[in-house]
């Protein structure tokens, strides 16, 4: 026969609000559980439990360190990658190179709305180069504010390609 298993229902209402940021202490007293969905961390602080959405939580590590070093590592593509833009893009990525250095890129105009990839930051996979390449310069368009704010866009935008994707398999040892 199988054993009769008493769920108790919460005392006072579950309240589900949004968490920017997460303080833990110098020494977490956390402990991780598992994954849910592979998509969220469940870890446990004493009686409470805390689900950590991984591709949010990556984000955050990828984007705090590039706004930290304000310049990253770049892997060198073996094979340069030409990327043809529309008129508005082009002029977005010619006109910042400086900023898409800062980030991490290597981009040399070619002329024709085209420019040339030849490294990208160590964060980046090398899969899909052109979309890459033009979601970060709408970024940029986008970002009419001032040069440090399109800078902090640009780190998101990168920061958010070069996150754990929701879905993914995860090792343990990552999740730590």
């Amino acid at each position: 026969s199988k054993p009769v298993v008493q769920v108790k229902e919460p005392e006072q209402p579950v309240v589900e609000t949004e968490q920017t940021q997460l303080d833990m202490p110098e020494v977490p007293q956390w402990r991780m559980v598992g994954e849910l969905y592979r998509s969220y961390i469940i870890v446990e602080e004493g009686d409470n439990a805390f689900l950590i959405d991984k591709h949010a939580a990556h984000e955050r590590i990828i984007f705090n360190r590039l706004m930290k070093e304000r310049k990253t590592e770049v892997q060198p593509l073996l094979v340069s990658v030409p990327v043809v833009l529309t008129k508005e893009e082009y002029d977005a990525v010619t006109e910042n190179t400086e900023l898409l250095n800062e980030a991490g890129f290597e981009i040399e105009d070619f002329g024709n709305s085209t420019v040339v990839v030849r490294a990208l930051p160590t964060y980046l996979t090398k899969e899909n180069i052109p979309m890459l390449i033009s979601e970060i310069a709408n970024s940029i368009i986008t970002s009419h504010a001032v040069s440090t704010e399109r800078e902090e866009n640009l780190f998101h935008t990168v920061a958010c390609k070069a996150a754990i994707k929701a879905g993914s398999r995860t090792e343990r040892a990552e999740m730590l």
